[in-house]
């Protein structure tokens, strides 16, 4: 992985380095996220149906509508049609 930040912040990392708190670049890295990880809110427990389960629920909508409007139109069709 490659990682590219400020010139501040390496001269930062590297300093933490040479003043022997941390054995290497990397370990700079992780301790700073994984105590970023420690301050933000977890993530939600479920994420719910999404953009695609609200695009699955609108097409059920739809085929049901659309079924009823044909089946609508059937009957009307059979009411209407003369008597042989």
């Amino acid at each position: 992985m490659t990682i590219r930040m400020p010139k501040d912040l390496e001269l930062f990392i590297n300093d933490a380095v040479r003043a022997g708190r941390y054995a290497a670049e990397d370990e700079v890295v992780s301790d700073a996220l994984i105590r970023l990880r420690k301050q933000l809110p977890p993530p939600p427990a479920s994420p719910g149906p999404g953009l695609i389960g609200a695009m699955r629920d609108d097409a059920e909508l739809l085929d049901e509508v659309t079924q009823n409007v044909m089946e609508n139109r059937r009957t009307r069709a059979l009411r209407i049609a003369p008597d042989a």
